[in-house]
C-alpha cells in the first residue's frame, strides 16, 4: 500500500468535485466538438464506405451472418459489424488531425476504440442501430460506464452501486470504469462517447445509412457526485435487458434526457435533400 499515492488520489477527486467537475465537464465539451466536427467532414466517405457493402453483395451473401435472438423475422442482415468497421477506421485514421499526440494505452476492458490524448483518456464504442432497435438509448456494460471513483485501503479504485429507475423497476447497476487517473500528478478525466449508426432497410443487404449519432456520456463524477446529473436529470440510466439474477447488470442510457444536460451531448449527421451535411441536436 503507498499510502503517498492514496491521498494525492483523494486530494485530486476532492479538487474535482469542489470545483463541480469543471475540469472534466470542459474537456468533455472540448473533445466532442474535435469528434463531430472530423466525423462531419468525413461523412460523405463515412456514408459511401458503409453503403458499399450492398454494391458487394455477391462476394458475402452465401456466409452473411444470421439475425439472433426471440423469433428473428429474416428481413435485415445483422449491421453491426458494418457499422463498427467502417466508423473505427474513420476514427481511427483521423486521430492524428483532431491531437496532437495520441497513445493507446493497454486496458483489458472498455469500449472497442481506447486512446489517450495529452489531456484526456477516451472510449468510444460503435452501435449500429436498425429500424427494430431502439434510437433513443444506448444499451451498456458496466465495464462501458465510469463511477465515482472510490479508493480503499488497499489503493484499489472502485465504483460505489447507482440506481437504475425504470417506471416499474429500480435496480441496482456498477459502474467499473474509473472516473479519472493520476499520471505524475496530473488529473486525466476518463470520457465515454457512443457513435449511433442509425440505416434503413429496403431489402436483406441493401441497408443504408440514415444518420450517425455522437453521444457523450457525462464522467461517473459529475454523473453520480457533483453536480449529480443523475439526480438532476431523472431517467438518464434505467434497467438493461438483463435479469434479475445476473449479478453484473447493463444500464440502458437513454438520450433524451441525456440531452437536456447539454444539446451538444447527442449530436446527429445526415445528409438533408439537397445532399448537404447537416448537425443537429435533439433539443
Amino acid at each position: 500500500m503507498n499510502q503517498g499515492w492514496i491521498d494525492n488520489y483523494l486530494t485530486a477527486r476532492k479538487c474535482i468535485i469542489d470545483n463541480d467537475s469543471e475540469i472534466i465537464l470542459s474537456e468533455e465539451a472540448r473533445v466532442t466538438e474535435l469528434i463531430i466536427d472530423r466525423l462531419a467532414s468525413r461523412y460523405r466517405e463515412i456514408k459511401h464506405d458503409f453503403d458499399n457493402a450492398y454494391r458487394t453483395k455477391e462476394y458475402w451473401e452465401l456466409y452473411a451472418p444470421v439475425q439472433r435472438g426471440h423469433k428473428p423475422r429474416g428481413e435485415a442482415y445483422p449491421w453491426g459489424e458494418v457499422g463498427e468497421k467502417v466508423i473505427e477506421g474513420h476514427l481511427y485514421s483521423a486521430l492524428n488531425e483532431m491531437f496532437e499526440r495520441i497513445n493507446f494505452p493497454g486496458i483489458p476492458y472498455g469500449h472497442d476504440i481506447r486512446f489517450a490524448t495529452e489531456k484526456s483518456f477516451v472510449h468510444i464504442d460503435v452501435k449500429s442501430t436498425g429500424p427494430t432497435d431502439n434510437p433513443n438509448e444506448v444499451v451498456s456494460s458496466p465495464n462501458q460506464v465510469t463511477g465515482n471513483g472510490m479508493i480503499s485501503d488497499y489503493g484499489m479504485i472502485y465504483n460505489d452501486e447507482v440506481d437504475m429507475k425504470g417506471p416499474r423497476i429500480t435496480r441496482k447497476f456498477r459502474p467499473e470504469l474509473a472516473p479519472f487517473y493520476l499520471i505524475d500528478n496530473k488529473i486525466i478525466p476518463v470520457l465515454t462517447f457512443y457513435i449511433k449508426v442509425v440505416y434503413n432497410v429496403i431489402s436483406p443487404g441493401n441497408q443504408p445509412l440514415q444518420y450517425i449519432e455522437l453521444i457523450c456520456v457525462p464522467n461517473g463524477i459529475p454523473l453520480f457526485v457533483a453536480p449529480n446529473f443523475n439526480y438532476l436529470y431523472p431517467g438518464i440510466l434505467t434497467p438493461g435487458k438483463d435479469e434479475v439474477t445476473i449479478d453484473r447488470k447493463r444500464t440502458r442510457i437513454k438520450l433524451n434526457p441525456l440531452s437536456h444536460i447539454g444539446s451538444w451531448r447527442c449530436q446527429k449527421i445526415y445528409l438533408n435533400e439537397y445532399n448537404e451535411i447537416i448537425i443537429s441536436t435533439r433539443t
